[in-house]
């Protein structure tokens, strides 16, 4: 079997396994499988795709769920056996029968094919109807959602993450109001793909790139698969030729601020660390432990105090899974001297000896 093959079997493994755990597809392990090769999520998308279009043709089945094998079968000719047994000399029922054969047969074929022809016609006019209604989604504390939009779009949604999906016949738009979701884009140059985040679109034809909007409306833009452009909503309102503020390709971050934009290029290990949330893992490379700790925040009701601000600065290092918080803390401790008191209400504090005193620590 070649390589190719391999990859679809897979990926039609993995749609089994979330079909029969009623589409609640949070498999770290699936997470892992769709980041480790572009084909492996383009494979997956294919056939998930199919499979939902599957799902709505079997839809359309009588609500009894029969279905009548003979609907569009041409006429039968007359049984021999049904003339045999007929009682002679019976002309007047013969006469009556023969003009049912006749004249009966015509209408159920042009009742049939119609039928047909209907059939076909909804079949083809199916996926032409545009959808108008906007839907929300969203994930909470320690979430990780998957969920396919009507275009075959799919979107990856971290913790605390909401966003609006609003497709129609002309745009596919999505708003993403918080939190951080990846976003595996289908093909279609008729109808470009936009996500707004903040006071920034991020524009897409057919790609996958991750967007996450921080607190005070800052945006981080990842790129995993070809190009995204980068506008600012009122000049994408104002002028649909208004050129963008910046075009992103493969492998490229940016962070958008109200002043500045910095884009720096990842190497395959940072871009793997960089969507180490699709994992259900938290990486840290130098950012802070008042930034480590909100991350944290996000997959646990646990709260974490930093009750010392001379630590909340110290640059944080390594990869950590997003539930265990219990880790974290024990390596602080190993490798910062950072100790640890839990409240009753389960409230984390961390401290260095002889900073805190007794009464913050149980408050």
């Amino acid at each position: 079997m070649s390589e190719a093959a391999d990859i679809e079997a897979e990926a039609a493994a993995w749609i089994a396994r979330s079909d029969a755990r009623g589409g609640a597809d949070q498999d770290p392990q699936l997470a892992a499988w769709l980041i480790a090769d572009p084909r492996h999520r383009a494979a997956y998308l294919r056939l998930a795709h199919a499979w939902e279009r599957s799902q709505r043709l079997a839809r359309l089945r009588p609500a009894d769920r029969s279905i009548d094998p003979d609907l569009l079968a041409p006429p039968r000719p007359p049984s021999p056996w049904a003339r045999l047994r007929r009682a002679p000399g019976d002309a007047a029922e013969g006469a009556r029968a023969r003009r049912a054969r006749v004249y009966r047969p015509r209408p159920v074929r042009s009742l049939a094919t119609a039928a047909g022809i209907g059939a076909a016609a909804i079949l083809l006019l199916w996926n032409a109807l545009p959808t108008s209604s906007a839907r929300d989604y969203s994930t909470g504390a320690g979430g990780l959602s998957r969920v396919f939009l009507a275009d075959g779009s799919a979107v990856t949604m971290n913790a605390n993450t909401e966003l609006r999906v609003h497709f129609t016949a002309a745009r596919r738009a999505v708003t993403l109001l918080r939190g951080e979701a990846h976003f595996s884009v289908t093909h279609d140059t008729q109808r470009p793909f936009e996500v707004h985040a903040g006071d920034r679109i991020v524009v897409a034809v057919g790609t996958a790139f991750d967007v996450r909007l921080e607190p005070g409306d800052d945006v981080e833009v990842t790129v995993t698969e070809g190009r995204v452009a980068l506008l600012e909503d009122r000049a994408a309102r104002s002028a649909a030729g208004e050129p963008p503020l910046q075009t992103l390709s493969a492998g490229e971050d940016a962070r958008f601020t109200l002043k500045r934009i910095t884009v720096q290029r990842l190497d395959s290990t940072q871009l793997f660390h960089r969507l180490a949330w699709e994992r259900r893992e938290l990486s840290f490379d130098g950012q802070s432990l008042r930034q480590a700790v909100a991350e944290f925040d996000r997959y646990t009701n646990r709260r974490i105090v930093i009750d010392d601000p001379s630590i909340a600065g110290l640059e944080i290092g390594g990869t950590f899974r997003a539930l265990d918080v219990g880790s974290f803390v024990a390596a602080l401790r190993r490798a910062f001297g950072i100790e640890s008191r839990v409240t009753a209400r389960g409230t984390i504090h961390l401290y260095r000896v002889g900073d805190v005193t007794p009464v913050r620590l149980h408050r």
